[in-house]
């Protein structure tokens, strides 16, 4: 009866820590939208290149987009300093915090030692947010090749747009990156195992399912014309 109690144990301190976590709390998005343009900042602009990337806050974006990224090409401004750029716009809380909310949920919900959490949340913090510049990095650079900074071949082209689909449009990553995160840095190989022989006993517990289908072999004989005109 233990492990059944852990697992309620678990998804019961899970619910409450990530419902704590990602809640609106006051100013709360407004103040990791702008640690996420100052990481953006650091790792991703540069000065003596030929491309202009500006991180700023989103002021007047529509919905929760508070997070914009001005790119530009110095070759294609003019001799006033202007010319075209793009405009992209994000969700800091659907790129970053989500991620990170989930991530540290899972893994102090884990009953675990403590010393092993502390351990899982440096490398999975330190891990979801490679992931995050990833995502960010790939936005940048699919949306690069409208300006001439980046050249790509048609099915490097296709391969881009559908990781920044993946990354930044859908959001589905935001939740299955952190859960392989959490397995990889919060799980022994011993966990490991004894997880799969804890699923096999209670799957042998439960006896095999009844099938959803079955096909039977019978001999069947068509009707004569005298048995039809009896009838």
């Amino acid at each position: 009866m233990r492990q059944p109690r852990t697992i309620v144990v678990f998804l019961c301190s899970f619910v409450l820590v990530y419902g704590l976590l990602i809640l609106p709390w006051p100013g709360w998005n407004r103040g990791y939208s702008r640690y996420l343009q100052a990481l953006g900042r650091t790792v991703f602009v540069g000065n003596g290149d030929r491309r202009i990337l500006r991180f700023s806050s989103g002021t007047g974006l529509p919905g929760s987009l508070d997070t914009r990224i001005t790119l530009a090409n110095r070759d294609l401004l003019d001799h006033t300093g202007s010319g075209s750029a793009r405009i992209l716009q994000l969700d800091a809380r659907g790129i970053g915090w989500v991620p990170t909310a989930l991530l540290v949920a899972l893994i102090l919900a884990t009953p675990i030692p403590w010393r092993r959490r502390g351990w899982a949340l440096f490398w999975g913090l330190l891990s979801v947010h490679v992931f995050i510049l990833f995502s960010l990095g790939i936005y940048i650079w699919d949306e690069s090749t409208e300006l001439s900074l980046v050249a790509l071949t048609p099915f490097w082209k296709t391969v881009a747009d559908g990781l920044e689909e993946t990354l930044i449009t859908q959001l589905g990553a935001s939740f299955v990156v952190p859960a392989l995160i959490w397995i990889l840095v919060t799980f022994s190989r011993q966990d490991l195992d004894r997880l799969s022989k804890f699923w096999l006993a209670t799957a042998e517990r439960r006896g095999p399912r009844a099938p959803n289908a079955e096909l039977r072999t019978t001999n069947f004989q068509v009707p004569s014309n005298k048995d039809q005109k009896r009838e």
